[in-house]
Order: C-alpha cells, then sequence, then structure tokens
C-alpha cells in the first residue's frame, strides 16, 4: 500500500505520501497527488488501497466539511458515517486505509487514520493519533538520526531519505497478506502541509515510474526543476 506519514507540530501538520497506483502485483496504473485537501477548512486526506473506494470516502468528508464548515464537526459526522457503513455492510473486495490531517478547533493540528477492513486497528472507527501516523517500512533508528529525524525536525529534513529507503524494498499489502510481496514506493514524493489558513504543497523527489509496468527501484529519482 501507498507510503505515507503525518506528523502534527504546535502550529501544523505536515504529510508526505507517494504517488503511484498500482494493482495488487506491483503493476504501476496511475501516478497523481494523493493528497486531497479541503477548500472549506484545514483538513487534507490521504488514502491507500482501493482509489474508488478512497475517491467516494473523500467526497464524502469533504461535502461535511463544505456544509459545516468546521473540521470538529466533520470529523463528528465521518465518525457517524463510518459506524453507519459498518452496520450496513461494506464490499470487503475494496480494502481501504485513510488517515486525515487537520487543524481541529478544539485540539489545533490533530492526525487520525480509519481502515475498511480488518487491520491492527478496529475497521470502520476514527483512530486518533496525536503523535502522528505512518504507513511503511522504517531504517534503523541510528539511520534515521544520521539522515536528520528528531522529534521536531521537519519532515523534508529526512523524508526522502526514509522513503528512497522504503521505495528500495518490497512489502506486503496489509489489505492482501497472503500475495508476495512488491515495490510499492513510486510516481513522486509530496510534501502537504497543513496550516490552519491554508495549505502548502512541495514536490520532493520524481522517479522515473513508468504506467503498465511494475515499480523497479533501481531507477534514479530526478529532483524537481
Amino acid at each position: 500500500m501507498t507510503g505515507y506519514i503525518l506528523k502534527p507540530f504546535f502550529d501544523r501538520v505536515e504529510i508526505l505520501s507517494d504517488g503511484a497506483n498500482y494493482l495488487p502485483d506491483g503493476t504501476v496504473v496511475d501516478i497523481r497527488e494523493k493528497v486531497k485537501t479541503s477548500p472549506a477548512v484545514p483538513l487534507a486526506i490521504v488514502g491507500s488501497g482501493s482509489v474508488p473506494v478512497i475517491d467516494v470516502l473523500s467526497d464524502m468528508i469533504f461535502v461535511a466539511a463544505k456544509v459545516t464548515t468546521s473540521v470538529d464537526e466533520t470529523l463528528a459526522i465521518l465518525a457517524q458515517s463510518l459506524a453507519a457503513i459498518k452496520a450496513n455492510g461494506f464490499a470487503g473486495d475494496s480494502p481501504a486505509r485513510m488517515a486525515i490531517g487537520a487543524i481541529s478547533e478544539t485540539r489545533g493540528p490533530t492526525t487520525l487514520f480509519f481502515s475498511t477492513f480488518e487491520d491492527e486497528a478496529a475497521p470502520f472507527e476514527l483512530h486518533d493519533r496525536p503523535f502522528g501516523f505512518g504507513q511503511g517500512e522504517y531504517p534503523p533508528p541510528e539511520e534515521m538520526l544520521a539522515a536528520g529525524w528528531s522529534h521536531s525536525a521537519p519532515l523534508v529534513q529526512y523524508g526522502p531519505f526514509l522513503f528512497e529507503y522504503m521505495r528500495a524494498r518490497k512489502r506486503h499489502n496489509p489489505a492482501y497478506p497472503d500475495a508476495d510481496p512488491i515495490y510499492s514506493i513510486g510516481g513522486h514524493l509530496d510534501l502537504t502541509i497543513v496550516r490552519s489558513d491554508g495549505f502548502e504543497h512541495r514536490r520532493l523527489l520524481t522517479w522515473p515510474d513508468v504506467v503498465g509496468e511494475r515499480i523497479d527501484p533501481g531507477r534514479r529519482y530526478r529532483s524537481p526543476r
């Protein structure tokens, strides 16, 4: 599944995500910006798994944000909606995991996630992650420190190193645990910053992956112009 990291700071939430959508065997079908931002409130979404499910649920969240113009009320509606979806049944062959970074009116910078499949956390429930949330494989602590990681460091400081590390390793897709591991980080690496007054987007890396082919970590990345 998609690699991403959400990290809250005192005045913002930072999000890193790659850009490749692919089949369960790792064949790239699309390369796009995966982080979606609300035009109504300071809230951003990133998902992994079934693209149609991610798009439908993102649209539902953004409609709630437009109607309420409140992060807190949007999250309350989302929690209720997830419970209703679970009660009414959901197609188990379309799994997705979605994470949210937002500036809450009462709590400030906030990160949460939910899944539509049996995961390490209960599905169809909104799970608070006050210290951030990530999906992917992390290098040993000493390598993270050497790359610039610290609790207060911005993601741009060590994010490219971390995603290059993940790109070079095959991983199991948690939504398809019986499938063979695949290379699953590709397309590009984007940084999105959520602030109370808007969003900032930066492209940190671009990899030469090809739609219709599997991700090849042997290809070197191109720095953005």
